[in-house]
């Protein structure tokens, strides 16, 4: 069975909305729905280094990956480091710093679980 954490989405129906899905495609998944202007938040926090964009940057801000289908995350473990690795004081809303602990939450079980994680653009 399914488990839905939509708090990061709840009230943005209708707008673009990020998924990270960690489980097997038995239907026994945790979905984490973040609505899409926290997620660019986050994602804006990222700096390119001198040799170019690095790790989920470099899908996000190339858009590739997930923007045209449901995308494997290819190293959960550094995806993870990633994104404690981001400065929270910079944030436009408040709740991408509540949404940001609960994607590393999400990382660190499926790494703990042995799961894959999957990021969809709906």
């Amino acid at each position: 069975m399914d488990k839905l954490i939509n708090k990061y989405y709840n009230g943005y129906e209708g707008e673009p909305e990020i998924q990270f899905i960690k489980g097997s495609n038995k239907g026994d998944r945790t979905i984490l729905s973040i609505w899409d202007g926290f997620f660019d938040d986050i994602m804006s926090q990222f700096k390119p280094t001198a040799s170019g964009w690095q790790g989920l940057a470099y899908y996000y801000n190339l858009v590739i990956g997930w923007e045209e289908d449901i995308w494997e995350i290819p190293n959960i473990n550094s995806a993870l480091i990633e994104f404690q690795s981001i400065n929270t004081n910079h944030f436009k809303f408040p709740e991408s710093t509540e949404a940001l602990s609960e994607i590393c939450d999400l990382l660190k079980s499926a790494i703990e679980e042995n799961q894959k994680v999957w990021i969809d653009k709906d």
